[in-house]
């Protein structure tokens, strides 16, 4: 699902979200992952946008942003007539208790009812039903309700008939009040603050224009549905929303929620209690229209209820979006590389992305298995010494005419070579990452791995075939010593460019005239034989040796930046595709033969 979000408080253009099931926000605490859920939310609160979905908000703390101006829409849909047709809901913690005995209510086969069923937690009749939950909580009717009661009344008297006593909302209310809180009340006075229990069972009971608000048959699927549109939740949940907001008719702080043999919600774990409370929101809201805002739903869980939890938003009918802190849920096995989103300054930043993942991971715990978490997620890596080395090729590949879409599913990871003198086993800084690699707990999905390395001084044998793969017997048994885990099937391969490093195939008479440097390379040092020439890509031995950079850094860098884009595609730009070596099309021949 493709969503336009809106500009938020720390980022004022609008921008495309691409959400596959369920997408993750990342990013350092302020980064503004919530001022991206809250844009969402406001926008589908005041029907500014996402009009087609209905939006359901979580928060696992108080949220004063969110809290306030939900109640603002609650009650102007009630004032409106819409109290039960709402398609915007927002909750947090204290909201918990009537959401969980709905779900077991109404949800035989739901998520809440089968975690009460494998903890003992509930009592069932033959039927299903659950005979053994009970909410108590505090209800009251306050004089100004009455009032308005009293006042349609008056209106029904004169001959009219469009009156607050004529609503789906006060149907209901009459409804509840004469099965579950007293059966001979008339909304002649205000009915005083009094404790009720409400048995689950209790609920098929309560009727909603002339219909049961809650259906218990082996297909419930219309009931409680008179008036309901399907770009509002069902009738009966905004009931309850509407009801207990601000504490209108059910006081829901002080409600206390009990299961078989008295055994009371706040006795369970936080973590139970969580997934409880999440488990409620997926029975109650799921629908192939909604739309979840998870704000840190994860915090407080166990890492196997972890696992349940992204387990459960992978396999639901409607979309996500989350917000997270935690390795364990970042490195979950649902959670694809292209679930997870960097947020930094109100923007999700798909630029070198998996760059920016590891960067903002390193902070957590575990920071030395962040980098394998992670790059286990990927299907194909390419281990360069520089992660601006792939910058260089793609676009020196794209001069050169090759389509460097079809590289897109590879993503470049920088991991030096550890070469720095003929004692030590060129490549090896890369070759023993693997081996790391090998070693993560969650499922790896990786499949080709290609250790692109700089040649520096090494003295190398190529394959004649295809250029660019590098021979010899040692790098084959280092490559077959790794143990990778069962069921797997990884396949590293050892590359590296002919030329010193990325930076020499930068080497272009045309382009180096053009800025009048070209002097610096065609000088004595080098035979004159071997200089750079028009239309030549210069493949010879004096400049693949050549160490380019006091020339090229200068033509490709700003300072205090780094590797300036713009300025590395103007410069390759210059370069005629006849300049470019044929190296380039052999990496990129041989990268895209194994995908």
């Amino acid at each position: 699902m493709e969503l336009t979000l809106a500009p938020n408080p720390l980022h004022d253009q609008p921008q495309i979200l691409n959400i596959n099931k369920v997408a993750t926000l990342i990013g350092e605490n302020g980064s503004g992952k919530s001022s991206i859920l809250q844009s969402v939310f406001e926008d589908r609160l005041n029907k500014r946008a996402h009009q087609n979905l209905n939006v359901v908000c979580f928060s696992s703390g108080q949220n004063e942003n969110y809290s306030e101006k939900f109640s603002i829409y609650l009650k102007r849909e009630r004032q409106a007539g819409k109290g039960l047709s709402l398609g915007c809901l927002y909750f947090d913690k204290s909201w918990s208790k009537i959401l969980i005995f709905l779900a077991t209510a109404t949800k035989r086969t739901g998520k809440v009812r089968s975690f009460l069923k494998e903890q003992n937690y509930v009592q069932e009749s033959g039927d299903q039903d659950d005979l053994s939950t009970i909410l108590k909580c505090g209800f009251k009717i306050d004089r100004s309700y009455i009032q308005r009661v009293q006042e349609a009344l008056r209106k029904e008297e004169i001959g009219e008939t469009d009156t607050l006593r004529n609503t789906p909302y006060f149907r209901t209310l009459d409804s509840f009040v004469s099965q579950i809180v007293s059966d001979d009340f008339d909304f002649s006075t205000p009915l005083r603050k009094k404790d009720i229990e409400i048995n689950a069972n209790d609920l098929i009971d309560v009727s909603f224009e002339s219909a049961p608000a809650f259906g218990f048959g082996s297909n419930h699927a219309n009931f409680g549905r008179s008036n309901f549109s399907r770009n509002s939740f069902r009738p009966e949940i905004s009931f309850f929303t509407q009801a207990a907001d601000n504490d209108y008719f059910i006081d829901k702080n002080k409600c206390k929620l009990y299961f078989h043999n008295g055994l009371e919600l706040d006795q369970l774990s936080d973590g139970e209690y969580q997934l409880l409370f999440l488990y409620a929101l997926i029975d109650l809201f799921d629908a192939p229209n909604t739309l979840f805002l998870f704000d840190e739903a994860d915090s407080h869980l166990h890492y196997k209820n972890v696992e349940k939890l992204w387990s459960l938003l992978h396999g639901i009918q409607g979309h996500a979006i989350t917000t997270t802190h935690l390795l364990d849920s970042i490195s979950a096995k649902e959670n694809r590389i292209e679930h997870l989103k960097v947020v930094e300054h109100g923007r999700i930043n798909e630029d070198n992305k998996i760059k920016q993942l590891i960067s903002r991971l390193s902070v957590l715990s575990r920071a030395k298995s962040v980098e394998f978490e992670v790059c286990g997620k990927l299907p194909n890596i390419a281990l360069l010494d520089d992660y601006n080395d792939w910058i260089i090729f793609t676009k020196l590949a794209s001069r050169a005419g090759l389509d460097v879409n079809r590289l897109a599913t590879v993503h470049a990871m920088k991991k030096s070579s550890s070469y720095a003198s003929a004692n030590e086993t060129f490549g090896k800084g890369k070759i023993d990452w693997l081996h790391g690699l090998s070693k993560i707990e969650s499922p790896l999905v990786t499949t080709q791995i290609f250790l692109i390395c700089d040649r520096d001084e090494a003295a190398l044998d190529w394959n004649a075939a295809n250029g660019v793969q590098v021979n010899g017997q040692v790098y084959r048994e280092l490559l077959n010593a790794i143990q990778w885990p069962r069921g797997t099937n990884v396949s590293p391969y050892l590359l590296a460019w002919k030329r010193r490093e990325i930076k020499n195939y930068l080497l272009s008479h045309t382009a180096l005239s053009h800025h009048n440097v070209l002097a610096a390379i065609n000088n004595p040092d080098i035979a004159q034989r071997n200089h750079l020439q028009p239309n030549n890509p210069g493949d010879n031995n004096d400049i693949r040796r050549l160490n380019a950079k006091n020339v090229i850094d200068p033509l490709i860098n700003t300072e205090g930046i780094g590797l300036d884009t713009d300025k590395l595609q103007a410069y390759i730009d210059l370069i005629p595709p006849d300049e470019i070596s044929e190296d380039i099309t052999n990496m990129y021949n041989f990268i895209i033969g194994k995908l």
